[in-house]
């Protein structure tokens, strides 16, 4: 199944029923999956499409980390793959298309806080980690990760 998603950019309005589904259910509903850089103009949203279903997603944010020296950053986040996809690449893919955007904008360095049930995918494409576990409230154990470009 690999390479027969369609990953574009995409409105954030296109991805909060993903968002709702995987990562946020405490929520008060798909309208309520939004975080305030979503609307920034430097932030991006792309999305995975099997048969026009959205089954994939990422957003990508200037958010400058203090505990990296690159001046030109971006996080990834609320990243997340329908679990019916899991295991077909989707995630990859999405990885490897925001990271083709960045560089073209010369972003030298892409960072999330991963959840910790997430650093293995993170590691397969080349993120590392940096200090220790912490707790993100109502969501669990994350790690930061980053890649340099």
């Amino acid at each position: 199944m690999r390479n027969v998603v369609d990953i574009k950019k995409v409105d954030v309005s296109q991805i909060r029923d993903l968002r709702y589904k995987v990562l946020w259910p405490h929520l008060d509903g798909p309208d309520a999956c939004q975080i305030p850089p979503d609307v920034e103009k430097t932030t991006f949203h792309m999305a995975a499409l099997f048969d026009n279903k959205v089954v994939g997603t990422a957003t990508l944010i200037v958010d400058i980390n203090p505990r990296f020296e690159e001046k030109n950053q971006y996080r990834l986040r609320a990243m997340a793959t329908d679990p019916e996809m899991r295991g077909y690449g989707v995630g990859a893919d999405l990885v490897s298309k925001a990271i083709e955007e960045l560089k073209k904008m010369n972003v030298k360095l892409l960072w999330c806080d991963a959840r910790l049930i997430a650093t293995g995918f993170y590691e397969k494409q080349d993120f590392k980690i940096k200090g220790q576990v912490y707790q993100v409230p109502k969501i669990g154990p994350h790690k930061l990760m980053y890649k340099a470009l």
